[in-house]
């Protein structure tokens, strides 16, 4: 694999900017690459269920297993449709067309269901749809009985613009259903174990949350279904337990590091087929869609509401608070932390995450971060999370060398007041790309090696940070390049808040020789 160069020097500037600044955030510490954070989403209500949108940093306690903890960052997300002008000459940007500022995927689970209970699950979806208020943000997939997810109204590309249409999709659920129930509603494989369908639902709920995160802002996944066991086995005789424990864990720590939070809706009937109850089965499925509502900071419904489950997230995604605490080292221990989070207003109610997996690896330096930038790495769309323009041009004054111009929008990272002074710390990599044969627009190629990560930790007056506000940050560098890499991708991840935005940029096909 050939090796490449990128050498420079990372500095602030006041470049124009073309995104539409929104609020910052509220006395946030500055954070070092070390300290391992827990991040909540916070949804506050008030007694009509009105959301709350006023509260401050001080409003809030949050505690872990009953201890107190210190509030590392706050920041209201009032959730906007993200607004971006096109990009300059030369110029590409994450945030191009209209991006979608929430998502909300509905998951009918046919593959951990009665035969007897689909037609009623149906009966409850189409009204459910056909009465929806806003439809260009909610999508439907149905988790078929081989384990494959089948796209009744799929989440659109990354690359591809966001359009409202005048007639909205969900009018037509009835002949959609009705389509792919023809398509579907077969009779379950026999030998289709329980082992079996286990496994297959967690590989289909962890292809679904890597393609919702995908999306900026909240996702919610409504996931329609029976459930699931999480240990089955243990009679006298039996081949022992089998323990899905680790599966939940890892599952739902990565939709809780996306911003995705699950609403489980429970279909009729007491666990999930074939699954016998008694004090030797296992959790009930009803417990494990419970686990995944309470990890995720989504909720549970015991009677398929679909109709409410739906309205709930989209009135949880309009408005919450972003906060992070940051448990002492010895408390990442591999073990649940329950999480209590409080609110000094009365009246107020709260909904979160009822607690976390403190994994040892996040505890150590740097981890968070190292799996962030490789994530992004490594995925084959780019993260709009805080917004990057970038142009790469030849360089005027070196020859065989670009200039990489990169721009923050500064109001998506945490800038921390230090008296008259706002500070912020941001690491800056980057990853080149062999070209693969693929066609124009998908961006999955062969990776080449990746830079060192750098640091970016601007400290701007107060007149700096209200310009900044307005005009962004930039990021230059100097980029040397061997003629095999053909993309380049910029990583910038906030130190502070966790969040993370990456761009790809073609690399200019080079002048043709006099």
């Amino acid at each position: 694999m050939p090796k490449w160069v990128l050498a420079g020097c990372l500095v602030a500037a006041g470049t124009a900017w073309l995104a539409l600044a929104r609020p910052n955030a509220q006395g946030d510490d500055p954070r070092s690459p070390a300290a391992p954070l827990v991040k909540l989403n916070v949804v506050a209500v008030d007694a009509h269920g009105q959301s709350v949108s006023d509260l401050t940093r001080d409003d809030f306690q949050v505690f872990d297993g009953g201890k107190l903890q210190h509030i590392a960052s706050f920041r209201p997300n009032d959730v906007k449709p993200l607004r971006a002008s096109p990009p300059r000459s030369n110029e590409s940007s994450n945030r191009s067309g209209t991006p979608l500022s929430r998502a909300t995927v509905i998951l009918f689970d046919l593959l951990n269901a009665s035969f007897s209970d689909r037609a009623y699950a149906v009966n409850q979806l189409i009204p459910a749809l056909q009465h929806v208020e806003a439809a260009d943000s909610l999508f439907l997939y149905i988790l078929t009985l081989d384990g494959n997810l089948y796209p009744v109204h799929p989440l659109p590309d990354p690359e591809t613009t966001v359009r409202s249409t005048a007639r909205p999709w969900t009018e037509d659920i009835k002949p959609l259903l009705a389509d792919a129930s023809r398509k579907l509603f077969g009779l379950r494989p026999l030998g289709n174990l329980v082992d079996d369908r286990v496994r297959m639902t967690y590989d289909a709920l962890e292809a679904l949350a890597s393609r919702v995160a995908e999306t900026p802002g909240r996702k919610s996944i409504i996931w329609i279904s029976h459930g699931m066991p999480i240990s089955i086995g243990g009679r006298a005789g039996d081949f022992g337990v089998v323990d899905y424990t680790p599966l939940l864990q890892r599952l739902t720590a990565t939709l809780d590091r996306a911003n995705v939070a699950v609403y489980t809706v429970r279909q009729s009937g007491s666990l999930a087929p074939g699954i016998a109850s008694g004090p030797t089965s296992g959790m009930a499925s009803t417990e494990t869609l419970e686990q995944f509502a309470g990890l995720t900071g989504g909720r549970s419904y015991g009677t398929v509401d679909i109709a409410g489950a739906i309205a709930q997230a989209a009135g949880d995604a309009r408005m919450s608070y972003l906060i992070a605490f940051d448990p002492p080292l010895d408390r990442w221990d591999g073990k649940y932390h329950k999480i209590r989070v409080a609110c000094s207003r009365k009246g107020v109610r709260l909904q979160t995450k009822q607690g976390y997996y403190a994994f040892a690896g996040d505890a150590h330096e740097g981890d968070q971060e190292n799996a962030a930038i490789e994530t992004a790495i490594s995925s084959p769309f780019d993260i709009p999370e805080i917004g990057l323009y970038a142009s790469l041009v030849p360089s005027a004054n070196q020859p065989h060398a670009m200039d990489l111009k990169v721009r923050v929008d500064a109001a998506d990272v945490l800038l921390a007041r230090e008296g008259d002074l706002f500070t912020g710390q941001l690491a800056v990599g980057f990853a080149g790309y062999l070209t693969d044969g693929r066609s124009s627009g998908q961006q999955l190629h062969s990776r080449a090696e990746a830079s060192a990560i750098g640091t970016f930790a601007p400290r701007l007056s107060v007149e700096q940070h209200e310009q900044a506000m307005q005009q962004g940050l930039s990021i230059v560098r100097l980029v040397t390049l061997p003629p095999e890499i053909r993309e380049i991708r910029v990583m910038v991840y906030d130190r502070a808040s966790g969040a993370i935005g990456s761009l790809t940029v073609r690399v200019p096909d080079p002048a043709p020789n006099p």
